[in-house]
């Protein structure tokens, strides 16, 4: 990356808009909250914890659908760590907890919601701070 000479690493076009260090931290606590509760999930869900197969006998969705929403948590989380791929981690993770979150009110199973609503949470988060990173997040915030 070639800087300018009136430019700093932080500002140029490459690097994205400047952010201030708080707004930074927030980012990144957000970020890594995410990706951890979310690698937490998916690690029970494909290591077939009891509580969640319980729920997806429930949801009338078991093995494929855990397998299937474990695989999703995992690539929401890696996505999220990586900066070319966060705002689309943050959407895909934002999408599976709205997802877990009708499902365990589908299922009746209130334990455990409450980590849905903060990945959520941290994904929005995510997405509002990285706005003007990408055109149609800037665009959906801007309406």
């Amino acid at each position: 990356m070639t800087v300018k000479p009136h430019e700093t690493p932080a500002s140029s076009p490459a690097a994205g808009p400047a952010r201030s260090p708080g707004t930074v931290v927030l980012l990144w606590v957000a970020k890594l909250l995410a990706a951890g509760i979310l690698g937490y999930a998916a690690f029970l869900k494909l290591l077939s914890h009891q509580a969640e197969i319980d729920l997806f006998t429930q949801l009338g969705w078991e093995p494929h659908g855990r397998y299937l929403i474990g695989g999703l948590e995992i690539l929401a989380a890696l996505m999220l760590i990586v900066p070319q791929s966060t705002i689309y981690g943050a959407f895909l993770g934002l999408g599976v907890m709205l997802g877990a979150i009708i499902g365990h009110l589908t299922a009746f199973q209130l334990a455990g919601i409450q980590f849905a609503l903060l990945v959520a949470a941290a994904c929005v988060t995510v997405l509002y701070i990285r706005r003007n990173d990408a055109e149609f997040i800037r665009n959906l915030w801007d309406r």
